[in-house]
């Protein structure tokens, strides 16, 4: 870098400071977060495709609906937790659809809502990608902690953020839609 750059940078930087910046704690506990979350999300999608297992966003779609009492639920809502725009949420449906894991269905409550339910090879393929998904999230995360890491580390992440741990949906909001049931299959 040549003595000019140097010099455009630092007025650059004089000129325009960071506004309200981290303290050197924050951005330490800020940047492990972002970086251990983007680190092990990268390698379990990775280790997913490499096995020839459903991707990680079609992952977080089976893995949603299994947790539903009815393995199913509305688009809208599928979309909204798992924060995806209403086209995007229709993409991965599409996608899994099509590889027969998921089938639309009309909302039993709503004819003109549809929604997405679980099929039995979704929730096999479900199944074999859990195995990947578990054995990376232990090798690169959790196995590396205690058990009472662990709970601080819960305790922590509730406390910075409420029910983001002990909600039974995520986000705030998300499943306060009426009650739904997938049509026999």
């Amino acid at each position: 870098m040549s003595n000019i750059d140097e010099d455009r940078k630092t007025r650059w930087i004089e000129e325009l400071p960071e506004p309200d910046r981290f303290s050197q704690e924050e951005l330490l506990a800020w940047r492990g977060l972002i970086r251990l979350r983007e680190t092990v999300m990268r390698e379990i999608d990775r280790r997913l495709r490499r096995e020839g297992l459903v991707p990680l966003a079609d992952y977080g779609v089976l893995i949603t609906l299994v947790s539903e009492p009815t393995l199913g639920l509305r688009m809208s809502e599928l979309g909204v937790r798992r924060m995806l725009t209403p086209s995007g949420i229709t993409r991965v449906v599409d996608r899994l659809e099509e590889r027969g894991l998921v089938r639309r269905e009309p909302d039993p409550s709503d004819g003109r809502a549809a929604m997405a339910v679980l099929t039995r090879p979704g929730l096999e393929a479900l199944r074999r990608a859990q195995s990947v998904h578990h054995a990376t999230v232990r090798e690169l995360y959790l196995g590396g902690l205690t058990v009472r890491e662990l709970e601080q580390l819960t305790a922590l992440f509730e406390k910075a953020q409420p029910g983001v741990v002990t909600a039974t949906t995520w986000p705030p909001g998300a499943g306060n839609t009426r009650p739904r049931s997938p049509a026999p299959a």
